[in-house]
């Protein structure tokens, strides 16, 4: 082959179409063509769409499953204020197994997560308590804490044995659906337990003191009207179908006070 075959751009008969016959393909040359049509491919390819949980209330059909400990009780307690802090971050609707985590919240009224998480001025959580202690310092701020201190004088809430007794009474006593309310509610107890049947004929509003109760209460139940007030004070419609929960009342007020044992 002359120089003058050559192309015109050309010096060598190693240049042009030809170098492939001296040379062959470089090794790694495809596999790199390969990779980068695979990164445009990607590019191209539209975002996944995230799931959006439907907004579904929790329903109880056997039981919430609590811890026999307190130690125990106060680590679901915990469980739920976390998750609580990611569902409200993400701005999401709750899952089943995330709902039965919110149900096991409990409060803190019983006497022994009472004295021993919520330790009076210038003391120290109890012997044994400084790392459940330490934590719910982490996972609240100090506003929401001193929520659930005063909540600790009547968060004591109903079994479910009782919950269920209570719905049957209110059946026998001919509640077909309507507008139900449920007083100091804590997370629901009630509205959890509600008869299948009557689920879908029934709107709740619930009265809660405790605000950060209050929030998980809104995140189990986002269909139904959970507000977060005094049940003392609150302004409430003259008439419900259905009023049932467990409330004590208070010395001077002609209505049930959320200082009240509750479900």
């Amino acid at each position: 082959m002359s120089t003058s075959q050559l192309s015109f751009f050309d010096t060598s008969a190693l240049g042009g179409s030809q170098s492939n016959l001296y040379w062959g393909e470089l090794p790694g040359d495809r596999a790199l063509e390969e990779a980068a049509a695979a990164a445009q491919q990607v590019a191209k390819a539209p975002a996944p769409i995230p799931a959006v949980l439907p907004k579904v209330d929790f329903a109880l059909t056997g039981t919430r499953g609590l811890a026999q400990g307190w130690k125990e009780r106060a680590r679901d307690n915990l469980a739920a204020i976390r998750l609580l802090a990611t569902l409200e971050a993400e701005d999401r609707n709750t899952s089943p197994d995330e709902q039965a985590v919110l149900a096991r919240f409990t409060g803190f009224g019983a006497g022994e997560l009472a004295n021993s998480l919520f330790p009076r001025a210038g003391e120290t959580f109890r012997s044994g308590w400084e790392e459940i202690g330490s934590q719910l310092e982490e996972l609240t701020s100090q506003q929401e804490r001193a929520g659930l201190a005063r909540a600790t004088q009547y968060a004591h809430y109903t079994p479910e044995l009782i919950v269920h007794a209570m719905w049957d009474l209110a059946a026998q006593m001919g509640f077909r659906g309507g507008r139900a309310l449920e007083p100091g509610c804590g997370t629901g107890l009630f509205m959890a337990s509600v008869p299948p049947k009557l689920a879908p004929k029934t709107a709740w509003t619930a009265i809660e003191n405790d605000p950060l109760t209050a929030r998980i209460t809104r995140k189990l139940f986002p269909n139904q009207w959970v507000r977060s007030e005094d049940f003392t004070t609150a302004k409430l419609a003259e008439r419900y179908d259905l009023v049932i929960g467990k409330a004590s009342r208070r010395k001077g007020s002609s209505r049930s006070t959320q200082r009240s044992s509750r479900a």
